[in-house]
């Protein structure tokens, strides 16, 4: 499952700036994941992509629970940012 979280974290720092022209979103993969742009990712858009990137529902509920550091049941842009960070930082050190 954490495989399947670097690899989506690594896809989504490529993506390309948000096409929602929301010029106040300052991480393009938090907008990108952010479809109804609430400003929090749901459990229904962290599956959608983790379906795209070939992991299953129960990965994207194994991440939710990970990350959603205030249980409140959404990855705010803090707690993805978080989440960001630790990938980049295993990334660097597993070279």
């Amino acid at each position: 499952m954490l495989a399947a979280a670097e690899l989506a974290a690594m896809r989504l720092r490529d993506l390309p700036a948000s096409d929602q022209g929301d010029s106040n979103c300052t991480n393009r993969a938090f907008c990108q994941l952010d479809k109804n742009g609430d400003g929090r990712i749901s459990i229904e858009e962290l599956t959608e992509v983790m379906e795209d990137l070939g992991a299953g529902g129960k990965d994207a509920k194994e991440l939710m629970h990970l990350l959603d550091a205030n249980s409140d049941g959404s990855l705010s842009s803090d707690e993805f940012e978080a989440f960001q960070r630790q990938v980049i930082t295993s990334s660097i050190y597993s070279q």
